[in-house]
């Protein structure tokens, strides 16, 4: 698996110390692999019928018919070497309410690191490009559903994130702060959009990183705490990320990122995300839509801070 480090900067006192933290906080939570699951200690009434209610909605299998009718749209433009889609799903119950959801993470891929490089790199820098492109999805998007009342349909949960970019759902962390009565949790997305200035081989690539939250209400809410922008390099199977500007958007206040001010906002949130909550891939829920959407649920707890 790839490796993410960030490169050295000599700022002074404190700088290495601050590079590990931000490094944490950006970055290496994305080499790890899925959480072991945890049996939720206070799980909801009746899951296992929830659960069925969910495999027998069709919601998944819409999902896999878009999914292939995509990919029939990106073959057809051209552009197979240098795109691709996919999505993921989770079980949740980020209200607390008993009620499970169901959480759709989508993503599409650009390829173009690897379609300029071509076949001269090395494997192990085809790996890295590989991360890169995986771990750094151009645009994401997603949907919610939650069981209904009487526990009999799956009913969409709306997503409202007006105003803001759409929440990498596969970055949400499972520790939920109570706050005025609802629920609020960490998102990390992180992207590397598509720049059309790309026409050959390149060293660097544009990221963007959005520190997010997530409230559970009458609907999801999203807000976007911090934006940063930078670049990623490669070398070998190493993907280095470098942050060059951020922005504090509760302060409307531009930071060094990786000054005092950006150490103290990302240990807030590395001190309260905890783990990420447990998607499962496409392919998992093609083969067995009930079990793989059982085996997301048995990852969940009840992890909350009142």
């Amino acid at each position: 698996m790839a490796r993410i480090r960030l490169r050295r900067i000599a700022r002074g006192k404190g700088v290495n110390a601050m590079k590990r933290l931000f490094c944490a906080a950006l970055a290496a939570l994305a080499l790890t692999a899925a959480p072991v699951a945890a049996e939720p200690f206070a799980p909801a009434p009746d899951a296992e019928a929830q659960l069925d209610v969910m495999a027998a909605s069709g919601v998944i299998q819409e999902e896999i018919n878009t999914l292939y009718h995509t990919w029939d749209g990106i073959l057809k433009s051209g552009m197979a070497k240098r795109s691709h889609y996919t999505f993921y799903a989770a079980v949740t119950d980020l209200n607390h309410n008993g009620r499970l959801e169901l959480l759709i993470s989508r993503h599409f891929l650009n390829r173009d690191p690897l379609y300029y490089a071509g076949d001269s790199i090395s494997e192990e820098q085809k790996k890295g490009l590989k991360y890169l492109c995986d771990n750094y999805p151009s645009e994401v998007y997603g949907e919610a559903y939650e069981i209904s009342v009487d526990g009999s349909t799956l009913e969409p949960y709306a997503i409202n994130h007006a105003n803001t970019q759409f929440p990498d759902l596969t970055r949400l962390y499972i520790n939920g702060r109570k706050t005025d009565g609802h629920y609020i949790y960490m998102v990390d997305t992180q992207r590397m959009p598509r720049n059309k200035s790309w026409t050959s081989a390149t060293d660097r690539y544009n990221i963007v990183y959005d520190a997010q939250i997530l409230w559970a209400d009458v609907d999801l809410g999203v807000g976007t705490n911090a934006h940063a922008e930078g670049i990623a390099s490669v070398h070998g199977e190493q993907v280095e990320p470098l942050y060059t500007a951020m922005n504090l958007l509760y302060l409307n206040k531009d930071v060094d990122p990786y000054g005092i001010e950006a150490e103290k906002f990302q240990r807030e949130r590395l001190d309260q995300g905890g783990r990420r909550v447990n998607f499962v891939d496409w392919q998992a829920l093609d083969k067995d839509a009930r079990t793989a959407l059982a085996s997301s649920w048995y990852g969940w707890s009840y992890e909350s801070e009142e």
